[in-house]
């Protein structure tokens, strides 16, 4: 049996712990996304009113503050902020996914990148907070993850997926009802190809057929300022038996 499965290749207020489910997602993508926090959690752009405690997993949040002089391994954010459109998250469990498209502002130039980004969110016993994945991605060798590549952000075009397989469930998987999110990280190259995948978030008998897959397969490469470019980008796996899972 075999089921294809898409892959997605701070005076501080708090919000209320009534305030839960897609709608706390929803409202805590925008705002980040308003403020170029998508892809990193630089704690000097969060705004008055906005606790990094209340948007940043606190794991992530704790690995930041033990390395303050880890730069933003990221492209510098638009000058202009741009506008946030946050589509619908796709909950599984304690982990969600959500879509940002983060498009350009009147006053940005004409060629600003649409800058569209999924990301991931945690629940915690204080609600849902972006998941940025500091500390999975810091205990593998910076050689090994390729860490002094930047990180997919919302000041680059999107890689869109031109060939390749997709996932299926494995027998084992199947047999044993395995459902979540996966998390894995790549370097995708400037002309298309994947190196450096590595496991930020795994789920059993699934890792093994996800690497295949996303080696197998060939991008249209990350752009900046018109120029191709290499990039570290999560993808995001949703699985789900009985069904396709929702993007």
């Amino acid at each position: 049996m075999c089921l294809l499965l898409p892959w997605l290749g701070t005076g501080c207020a708090s919000l209320s712990r009534g305030f839960r489910g897609p709608g706390e997602i929803t409202d805590k993508a925008r705002r980040l996304c308003q403020h170029n926090l998508l892809a990193w959690p630089d704690l000097g752009r969060f705004p008055a009113d906005m606790s990094p405690q209340d948007y940043v997993r606190p794991e992530d949040l704790a690995w930041l503050q033990a390395h303050p002089e880890v730069p933003p391994p990221v492209t510098p954010p638009p000058a202009q902020p741009g506008l946030c459109e946050v589509l619908s998250p796709s909950v599984h469990g304690d982990f969600a996914t959500v879509s940002v498209k983060l498009r350009p502002s009147p006053e940005a130039e004409a060629d600003a990148p649409p800058g569209d980004i999924l990301v991931a969110f945690q629940e915690t016993p204080a609600g849902w907070r972006l998941v940025y994945w500091l500390p999975e991605e810091a205990a593998l060798p910076a050689q090994a993850s390729g860490a002094n590549i930047p990180l997919f952000s919302e000041a680059l075009h999107r890689p869109l997926k031109l060939s390749g397989a997709d996932l299926a469930y494995t027998r084992e998987a199947l047999e044993k009802g395995v459902q979540g999110m996966m998390a894995i990280r790549c370097v995708i190259t400037r002309q298309g190809s994947l190196t450096h995948c590595h496991t930020l978030k795994p789920l059993p008998f699934m890792v093994q057929p996800a690497l295949e897959a996303l080696w197998g397969s060939r991008y249209a490469p990350a752009k900046l300022d018109g120029a191709f470019v290499d990039v570290r980008y999560t993808f995001y796996f949703n699985l789900r038996v009985g069904r396709l899972p929702p993007r």
